[in-house]
C-alpha cells in the first residue's frame, strides 16, 4: 500500500495555483507514518512545542529559533527521498487558464473544478496491482446545494480516479495484457493539516515551488527566511530555483504544469 498526504495552496493574489502531495512506499507501511510522528516531534521542538508549520508560517529571518527546524523537516525529506521512502509531487496550473468558477469547468461547480486537480496531480502516479489511501488537508468546501459536504466530495474524487485508472488500463489492455483491475485507491480521508507533519512538508515543498513560480522571490520586501529556505531546497536539487517542470515519472521532485485545455474532464 501507498499512503498520500496532499495539501494546497491557492496562491489568491499571484498567478499559479498548487495542489501538492507526499507518497509513502509501500513497504514501510502505517508504521513509518507514526513513527515520522513521533521522530518530528522529538527532533523538531525547542522551549516550546513547534505547530502547524507551513509555508506561509516560514521564520521571518534565518537566525530566528525556529527557522533551523523547518530547514531540518525539509532535510528529513530529501533524506527519506535519497533512500526510495518519500517522494514528492506538485501540479502547477495558470489561473487564467483554469477558472474554477468558468461555466467552461464542471459547469461552474467551483468544488468540481477544485478537486480536479487532486485527481491530475495523483492519477498518472497510481500503479497497477498497488493500492492506496489518500490524506488530503481539510478545507471548508463552497457548497453546490444544501446537502454538499467534504465527505461526498472526497467520495466523488475517490471515483473519479478509479474510473479514470479503469479506462487508462483499458486504453492501453494490448500493453498490460488484461481489462479488468481492482480499484487502487481504497480510501481518501480528510485529515487536519496541523495534526500531520507529512501533510506539513507537501505544504512547505509546494510553498517553495510557488515562492519561485510566482516570482516573489524578486521581490524588494522578500522576507529572508522564505528566500533561503527556498534557495535550500532548490540547491539540494542542483538548481539556483525551482521553477522547472519534469518528467511525469521523476521521483525525485517532480513539478507538473497543468494544461487544462488539453484535459477538462
Amino acid at each position: 500500500m501507498y499512503k498520500i498526504y496532499c495539501d494546497e495552496s491557492r496562491q489568491t493574489k499571484s498567478e499559479y495555483i498548487l495542489v501538492g502531495g507526499i507518497w509513502i512506499k509501500k513497504e514501510n507501511g502505517w508504521d513509518f507514518v507514526n513513527d515520522f510522528e513521533s521522530y518530528c516531534k522529538n527532533t523538531l521542538e525547542f522551549e516550546k512545542p513547534i505547530g502547524h508549520m507551513k509555508w506561509t508560517k516560514v521564520p521571518p529571518t534565518i537566525n530566528n529559533k525556529y527557522y533551523k527546524a523547518y530547514k531540518k523537516i525539509v532535510d528529513l525529506y530529501f533524506d527519506y527521498n535519497s533512500k526510495n521512502i518519500m517522494f514528492f509531487r506538485t501540479l502547477i496550473v495558470n489561473k487564467k487558464d483554469y477558472d474554477f468558477t468558468h461555466d467552461k469547468f464542471y459547469k461552474g461547480d467551483y468544488e468540481e473544478g477544485f478537486y480536479n486537480l487532486y485527481c491530475q496531480l495523483i492519477l498518472n502516479w497510481l500503479q497497477k496491482s498497488n493500492e492506496y489511501h489518500i490524506r488530503i488537508a481539510h478545507r471548508s468546501i463552497k457548497k453546490a446545494f444544501d446537502e454538499d459536504c467534504e465527505e461526498f466530495r472526497l467520495s466523488r474524487l475517490k471515483e473519479k480516479l478509479n474510473k479514470k485508472f479503469e479506462d487508462k488500463i483499458n486504453k492501453y489492455s494490448w500493453l498490460y495484457g488484461y481489462r479488468k483491475v481492482s480499484p487502487p485507491v481504497i480510501s481518501i480521508e480528510a485529515r487536519e493539516a496541523r495534526d500531520r507533519r507529512l501533510i506539513q512538508i507537501a505544504d512547505i515543498l509546494m510553498g517553495a515551488v510557488g515562492f519561485f513560480w510566482n516570482k516573489e522571490h524578486l521581490k524588494t520586501n522578500v522576507r529572508e527566511g522564505k528566500l533561503a529556505l527556498a534557495k535550500h531546497i532548490a540547491s539540494n536539487l542542483g538548481r539556483n530555483d525551482l521553477i522547472f517542470i519534469t518528467n511525469w515519472d521523476d521521483k525525485r521532485f517532480n513539478i507538473f504544469y497543468f494544461e487544462p485545455s488539453k484535459t477538462i474532464h
